[in-house]
């Protein structure tokens, strides 16, 4: 990995850690995490507000390690011919390292899109994402509304596809996520039926990045729900 990257996700590393220890612990828990988007212009701010849930984290799972090393998938042929593409125009890139940087990117995604942090959002996402976010934060705040959200955990982060497009790496990851969300109307009341149990979410998102560019960023260009 290019050391401009490495930087890069340390960065994204430092922020994530700073944003979690000033709200764990002091927000209340609950589940809904943002919008959900079908299609490419609205994928990102659609799953960022859903309810979040494909089923109920269990309490078994104490043992897990968090943080364990990201592989890709047994059946990612497609993604590792596409990674090998990408290798051509930019040898230096490193898929498990990329990995490691997306799941320290998503929970700096999601915390900052709860705090209707546009600033943070905007050096995160490609232009066109981040409308689809600043637009649903507006229609948030314009209800009186709060969004509180907890990362507890990422158990899994896959590459599910790769490819060049012109001179545009494309790396779409598989996150399975444990969420806790809670949004509070403008009297700061929860809805009604909404728990506080943590749910295990499942997000694809596509990041992108021009390898002739000086800048070594990757951005956030799309978000989408499993089939």
């Amino acid at each position: 990995m290019q050391f401009l990257d490495i930087i890069f996700f340390a960065l994204v590393a430092a922020f994530v850690i700073f944003r979690l220890s000033r709200t764990l612990g002091s927000r209340p828990d609950n589940n809904q995490v943002g919008p959900n988007r079908q299609d490419s212009n609205d994928n990102v701010v659609s799953m960022l507000n859903r309810d979040g849930a494909d089923q109920d984290a269990t309490d078994d799972d104490s043992d897990r390690d968090d943080r364990a090393q990201p592989a890709l998938t047994d059946d990612a042929a497609l993604a590792a011919a596409g990674i090998a593409e990408i290798r051509l125009e930019d040898p230096a890139f490193d898929a498990n390292q990329f990995l490691t940087g997306a799941k320290f990117a998503y929970e700096a995604v999601v915390t900052a899109f709860a705090a209707g942090d546009r600033e943070t959002l905007g050096k995160l996402l490609t232009r066109d994402v981040l409308e689809n976010f600043s637009g649903a934060i507006d229609e948030r705040e314009e209800r009186g509304e709060t969004l509180e959200t907890t990362v507890v955990g990422v158990p899994s982060a896959d590459v599910v596809d790769a490819r060049m497009t012109g001179r545009t790496a494309e790396v779409t990851v598989k996150f399975v996520t444990e969420l806790m969300n809670v949004i509070r109307d403008s009297s700061g009341a929860l809805p009604a039926g909404k728990s506080d149990s943590v749910r295990v979410v499942t997000d694809i998102w596509t990041f992108v990045r021009d390898v002739r560019a000086s800048d070594p960023n990757w951005a956030l260009a799309e978000t989408r729900s499993p089939a």
